[in-house]
């Protein structure tokens, strides 16, 4: 953005929030991988007989998370680009159609972070599970 002498402090404020929640979604996106590896470290264990139901439900969630991340992502892109042409003078700015777009936005974060918790907890608890009986195995 090079120059925001031209909209108004709650545009601002709007661009400031939208490139937080860009960097939310590219620690989900390191995070989402690292969910990967932990299900390719574990995945004879979990692909077994009594977990290979959960495995492969998880494995849909994590997937349509990285589908939402994915749209949102863009959304969001079309959210700055649009303010940064409101900062340049290209385009007027329209503070209520920014204000629908931004509350929409957040919505749309706070339920794919929600969703992501609880995916992650399901991961790490399947996970833990499987370890578990592998320990018990073992001994």
């Amino acid at each position: 953005m090079q120059s925001s002498a031209s909209i108004s402090t709650r545009s601002l404020q709007y661009y400031a929030i939208a490139r937080h929640w860009v960097s939310d979604l590219e620690f989900f996106r390191i995070e989402t991988a690292f969910l990967h590896k932990i299900m390719d470290d574990h995945f004879v264990p979990l692909a077994a007989g009594s977990h290979v139901k959960d495995f492969i439900e998880t494995g849909k969630k994590l997937l349509e998370l990285e589908k939402s991340e994915t749209r949102l992502n863009a959304l969001l892109d079309e959210q700055l680009i649009h303010l940064e042409l409101m900062a340049e003078d290209v385009i007027p700015e329209d503070v209520e159609e920014l204000e629908g777009k931004q509350v929409h936005l957040e919505k749309v974060m706070n339920n794919l972070t929600n969703e992501y918790r609880q995916v992650k907890k399901e991961m790490f608890t399947l996970v833990e599970r499987v370890m578990h009986q592998a320990g018990k195995h073992i001994k």
